[in-house]
């Protein structure tokens, strides 16, 4: 994008401060993300890439315009500025920090002010064992070969109450820290279950997608011990294979589909990390 398009943008939206600089940033494998500065303020803008189907994270500029909406003023994520539906572009405030590396008392705490967001209008996920694996039975479909190992369903009764979830909770989408920490990135939101959002920042394969090493089990206990809520852990617990049986599918998928050999090796140290959790979980 330009430097005369956003400022024309920047113009329409009255956050032109004079002269415009750019500057590209890290923003995950689909969207243009920039750092726009204009005069002494900073923000980011977002050109989405066209909507992704048939993947875990669908790619939906209306549903992140309308979860930071419904997250101002919670210290959950940036403030919108400004959205552009037939552009597919949006602009929200600059989270200052860097991606986040330690501190998972920080995640549950966010993670719990997350809460007091309205769920309802957005995607549903599924949040029953049934659900969760007929997924992952759809990704692994399209790969080469079905590992073995499938988790058994078992009857769990739905969350005491529905979220509004991430969905892709990697340390990659968490800036910051303490207080000034935010979650980025709200592309594929949905009404879930929290579980799941607890699920993707403690899971060794959103970790390492982010580049970042699998947590220690000091780390998960300072997690558990912030959030105090032992109901969601305990439904967490029951959950995970599920959740990792459906993300490992779509890390082979990913591994075996990805155009670029970094990625598709990352996907398949994902893969072969969740695998591993999973001949674990009887060890709970």
């Amino acid at each position: 994008m330009t430097e005369d398009h956003v400022t024309t943008l920047l113009q329409d939206a009255g956050l032109w401060q004079g002269d415009v600089t750019l500057r590209a940033l890290k923003g995950g494998y689909l969207n243009e993300v920039l750092l726009v500065s204009t005069g002494t303020a900073k923000m980011v803008l977002k050109r989405f890439a066209p909507e992704t189907t048939g993947t875990l994270f669908p790619n939906r500029p209306q549903d992140e315009a309308r979860a930071l909406q419904r997250l101002q003023g919670l210290n959950v994520a940036p403030r919108l500025l400004k959205f552009w539906p037939d552009e597919s572009v949006m602009i929200y405030e600059y989270a200052e920090g860097t991606p986040w590396t330690k501190g998972t008392a920080d995640v549950a705490r966010i993670l719990l002010r997350k809460e007091s967001a309205d769920p309802e209008g957005f995607r549903r996920r599924p949040f029953d064992p049934v659900g969760i694996l007929a997924e992952g039975d759809a990704l692994f479909a399209r790969c080469s070969a079905v590992p073995p190992g499938r988790p058994i369903p078992r009857d769990l009764g739905p969350p005491a109450r529905l979220s509004l979830i991430h969905t892709d909770l990697g340390p990659g989408n968490l800036i910051g820290h303490g207080p000034n920490l935010r979650i980025i990135d709200w592309q594929c939101p949905a009404t879930g279950d929290l579980a799941e959002d607890i699920y993707s920042f403690l899971s060794p394969a959103f970790q390492i997608l982010s580049e970042h090493t699998a947590l220690t089990p000091d780390e998960d206990a300072e997690f558990w011990a912030a959030l105090a809520r032992p109901d969601l852990e305990t439904r967490y617990r029951a959950l995970r294979p599920y959740f990792s049986w459906r993300m490992a599918a779509y890390c082979l998928w990913r591994s075996e589909t990805r155009p670029e050999v970094d990625v598709r090796n990352r996907y398949a140290a994902a893969y072969s990390a969740e695998m591993t959790q999973m001949d674990q979980r009887d060890a709970d």
